[in-house]
């Protein structure tokens, strides 16, 4: 994902390393636990502050299994 800052990903699962290769693979780990929840529709939809109205997850279906290909207008999504 483009922007997307996994800095924060190191306390979710284990202790903080400063080993790169642990990093990355925590970093994985954890992305692909998210995506088990996501295929198995175990994620909650997001509410806003307060609100009994959900946010449309529609977004999600792209996270995943989606490539970019670069045009040189406007990238296309196969």
């Amino acid at each position: 994902m483009v922007n997307s800052n996994y800095y924060a990903m190191d306390l979710l699962y284990v202790l903080p390393t400063h080993i790169q290769a642990a990093r990355a693979g925590n970093t994985v780990h954890a992305i692909l636990l998210y995506r088990r929840k996501l295929d198995r529709e175990e994620i909650k939809p997001i509410r806003l502050l307060g609100s009994t109205i959900p946010l449309c997850s529609a977004q999600w279906e792209r996270m995943f299994n989606t490539s970019r290909i670069p045009g040189e207008e406007t990238d296309d999504l196969p």
